[in-house]
């Protein structure tokens, strides 16, 4: 089950990466980092080298063209309750092209994908819930601003509840940089 939740949610990701083009703009620069926590959501280690999130965060890089830097990932859980929820994270720092236009590429070739409130960061986001070559659906949230992307991935929620997932960890992974 974890792993084919981790290659679920790697295909799905690695899709999402095709569309990474270059992006920038005004704005303050960002730094984003993995923490071991996110609120009440754990970071597995065990789980990532399952998913093979290194191999996903070397894919996002190779196909952005170089543009892509600072690339981090993780997968964490949430134990508590009557069923853990799960989320792949991989975000990073890119340059050249809008938010506006890295979503609006993400929602043309994502089919079902939705425009969403990106949270209190501001920029663009939008969600989908996909079907991955395995059984199963997955939920996928991405964002963009000025000098980031980010997308959150998981097989235990749906892309609604996922969004509200996203809107809350990302102020803890995308911090002003000093």
């Amino acid at each position: 089950m974890v792993a084919a939740a981790g290659v679920a949610a790697v295909v799905v990701a690695a899709g999402a990466a095709d569309v990474l083009g270059v992006f920038g703009g005004n704005g303050p620069a960002h730094v984003l980092v993995a923490p071991d926590r996110l609120g009440a959501y754990v970071r597995r280690p065990q789980l990532e080298k399952q998913a093979s999130v290194a191999a996903l965060r070397h894919e996002v890089i190779a196909k952005s063209a170089g543009q892509a830097s600072h690339v981090v990932s993780a997968v964490y859980e949430d134990s508590a309750g009557s069923s853990p929820q799960m989320v792949l994270f991989i975000a990073g720092n890119l340059s050249g092209v809008s938010a506006s236009d890295f979503i609006s590429s993400f929602t043309q070739q994502s089919k079902g994908a939705f425009v969403t409130s990106p949270g209190t960061l501001g920029g663009s986001a939008a969600c989908v819930n996909a079907q991955a070559s395995v059984p199963g659906s997955v939920a996928l949230c991405t964002w963009a601003d000025n000098d980031t992307f980010g997308v959150v991935a998981s097989l235990t929620m749906n892309a609604t509840k996922l969004a509200a997932e996203m809107r809350v960890m990302r102020p803890m992974v995308e911090r002003a940089a000093k």
